[in-house]
């Protein structure tokens, strides 16, 4: 269990998700947007996260996301440090997930049994 910052973020995948394997762990990657309460003429202003759900809950999310879908992820904020290809040091700062739902439907149809005052439960 993580003592660092925990996020609730509520936003679109900005493109399909890709999965990855790292020392025989899978390891599920998107990049989600999420308005903000800035607002500058008629746009909101985003902000952008890269999300890394690891192991089986990367493994069950997949299949149930793709561009497009409105999720709800919960987990840790990970800020790295690295040097950029000119030797200049950088920070970077992205969301471990612990939990992600899905709160549209990645099938473009809704069934019978979805209520659409609720998250399907993932």
């Amino acid at each position: 269990m993580s003592n660092g910052a925990k996020v609730a973020l509520t936003g679109r995948l900005i493109k399909e998700p890709t999965q990855k394997n790292w020392q025989g762990t899978t390891v599920v990657s998107f990049t989600m947007a999420v308005n903000t309460t800035k607002k500058e003429g008629d746009k909101y202003i985003s902000d952008f996260y890269n999300v890394s759900v690891w192991g089986k809950s990367g493994e069950f999310i997949l299949p149930r996301i793709t561009k497009g879908t409105m999720v709800q992820v919960y987990g840790d904020l990970i800020l790295q440090t690295y040097n950029d290809k000119n030797n200049v040091e950088r920070q970077s700062l992205s969301v471990r997930a612990s939990d992600v739902v899905p709160l549209t439907s990645t099938s473009g149809t809704k069934k019978s049994s979805d209520n659409e005052d609720s998250p399907p439960p993932f």
